[in-house]
């Protein structure tokens, strides 16, 4: 099995070039996951952030189309940078086509000493003393490649409950870095198709993802803990957070996705 460290590194070209081959067993419906081709721009664009204390702060991201398995290209250019705060986009395309729109913000630290977190994370029990999932049926194919462990609202059962629950690569990772968190930001499953009570695709059309803390420090092949719920469906459109929580109580993802109810 493919370990992320592969999946996410894109082969450089020139200093604004990558290229990147999906592999075969990442499709989402007709499309590849949404958390790779992110991840994999978020990568591309860290490696041309020279300063080392400027890491990403936050990424908006724009899944355009529909990459399928092949190769692709990304195209990263720097769009300013100031004194601390560096913003760069990446394009990854296909076929002549823009698939993933992403903009990410990299910033120093700042001299301030005052700190405060008003969320708490989920109630959950130790993630090893929760079994996990066989996952199948409405299982996206890139699911084989990840083990959940939910202990929250689980897909098409009309439940309203959050959808909360450990996540990690079947494959411990090397690297666990900004691109690795932003690709699992994706990863579980679409927080407003728990509230269904029969099968319905669903679809990712914007992910914004702000990163508060880093994974260093913490058991590498420990999981993340993910919540996750659908505040507002209108029109077809769905309104969801996600947070990420190291298994130690730090928050490391807040994000926000507006996904679409194909039918």
């Amino acid at each position: 099995m493919t370990s992320l460290d592969e999946v996410l590194t894109a082969a450089r070209v020139d200093d604004a070039t990558d290229e990147l081959t999906v592999p075969e067993g990442y499709g989402q419906g007709r499309a590849t996951f949404g958390g790779l081709v992110v991840g994999a721009c978020v990568r591309s664009m860290q490696r041309r952030v020279t300063d080392p204390r400027r890491t990403l702060r936050s990424i908006s991201a724009q899944l355009i189309g529909a990459p399928k398995p092949g190769p692709t290209t990304i195209r990263v250019r720097l769009l300013r940078a100031s004194g601390s705060v560096s913003t760069l986009t990446a394009d990854l395309e296909q076929g002549g086509e823009v698939m993933t729109h992403v903009v990410g913000v990299f910033g120093a630290s700042r001299p301030v000493n005052e700190s405060w977190q008003s969320l708490v994370p989920p109630v959950a029990p130790p993630w090893g003393a929760v079994p996990a999932l066989e996952m199948a049926g409405f299982a996206p194919e890139f699911t084989q490649h990840f083990e959940f462990r939910t202990v929250g609202a689980v897909p098409f059962t009309g439940s309203a409950e959050p959808s909360v629950g450990y996540i990690r690569p079947r494959v411990t990772c090397r690297v666990r870095d900004a691109a690795w968190l932003a690709c699992m930001t994706d990863t579980w499953w679409l927080a407003c198709i728990t509230r269904f009570a029969e099968l319905r695709p669903a679809a990712t059309l914007t992910l914004n993802a702000e990163l508060h803390a880093t994974m260093e420090g913490l058991d590498p092949e420990a999981p993340l803990l993910h919540r996750g719920a659908s505040h507002v469906l209108r029109e077809g459109y769905s309104l969801e957070t996600r947070e990420l929580w190291g298994v130690d109580g730090r928050l490391l993802v807040t994000a926000t996705e507006l996904v679409t109810i194909i039918k």
